[in-house]
């Protein structure tokens, strides 16, 4: 909007005129936030999808925390022992274990190991504790990298 105006309190020496604008704006701004909604849209199977995501994601979780060293260095005596609670007797003495590397026959491996362990084959829990001392190299490695509950 334009508005011309004139002093006219002293007519012998006229001003210059005043001019004025007044702009309105061309927007107009307002608090109302805005929302965007989309709805869910669940498939038979969504739920599948998430389970296995779920799974991939504990299993990564697993493989970090491995990395990190966090499953060997974060846990007490207690939780390193293969079989807790494990009764060796008083004058049990360990044989001496030809070394299994894991390039012949495990087979043949587990009789000698059953054979040279032969006073103790009723003891399951001291024939666990003690077969990770027949393995070396790879074997070992991926037999320590097993979970306790699946020995």
């Amino acid at each position: 909007m334009l508005s011309l105006a004139r002093d006219k309190s002293n007519e012998a020496h006229p001003s210059s005129p005043f001019i004025c604008f007044t702009l309105a704006p061309q927007w107009q701004a307002t608090n109302t936030p805005l929302y965007y909604h989309s709805e869910p849209t669940e498939g038979p199977d969504d739920n599948e999808k998430m389970e296995a995501m779920n799974d991939q994601f504990l299993e990564l979780r697993k493989e970090l925390k491995t990395l990190r060293g966090k499953d060997l260095f974060g846990k007490s005596a207690a939780e390193l022992c293969l079989v807790p609670g494990v009764k060796i007797p008083i004058k049990f003495k360990v044989p001496d274990f030809e070394k299994y590397k894991g390039n012949t026959c495990p087979l043949a491996h587990l009789v000698m190991y059953a054979r040279k362990m032969s006073t103790q084959t009723d003891n399951d829990q001291l024939l666990i504790h003690y077969f990770q001392d027949s393995l070396s190299g790879a074997a070992l490695r991926w037999y320590m990298s097993l979970d306790s509950a699946n020995i």
